[in-house]
């Protein structure tokens, strides 16, 4: 809630969400934020939480420069009608996960892959376990 409301106070503006509710088990609601400027904290941090904040830019290149200039990465995900500029972002983007036109899902049993300050190693999937196993090769043969 502290990226928003620093958001908010920095020129954003709320177009939903954005309201901690009251109660036990109350879960933060989706929230859009318009008018964000990349040296907010909504944009410099990893939020984990439902919130959308929203830049506009004036082309791909643009968007695909903000977008490296990060510490973090983790996920991206990019909206386009380009298969151009799919191939260029999934190619260009120093992150695990590109999800192309999506934002959830992935492939069954694929792995997660963190990079830079987002984290290393693999999240599930039977790369886990191989980051979690040595593998030892051993010749046997029968004694003579």
């Amino acid at each position: 809630h502290e990226h928003v409301t620093d958001a908010v106070a920095a020129g954003a503006r709320l177009r939903a969400g954005g309201a901690v509710p009251d109660g036990p088990g109350s879960l933060y609601p989706a929230t859009v934020l318009t008018d964000c400027d990349p040296a907010m904290r909504v944009l410099r941090e990893e939020t984990f939480g439902p919130v959308a904040p929203v830049c506009v830019v004036d082309d791909f290149a643009e968007a695909l420069a903000r977008a490296c200039d990060d510490i973090y990465g983790l996920a991206a995900t990019v909206l386009t009608r380009s298969m151009e500029h799919a191939q260029h972002a999934w190619r260009s983007l120093p992150v695990g996960t590109v999800k192309v036109n999506a934002v959830f899902g992935g492939a069954p049993g694929g792995a997660a892959h963190p990079r830079r300050a987002s984290g290393h190693g693999y999240g599930y999937g039977p790369e886990l376990l191989d980051e979690l196993t040595a593998t030892k090769v051993v010749h046997l043969e029968p004694a003579p």
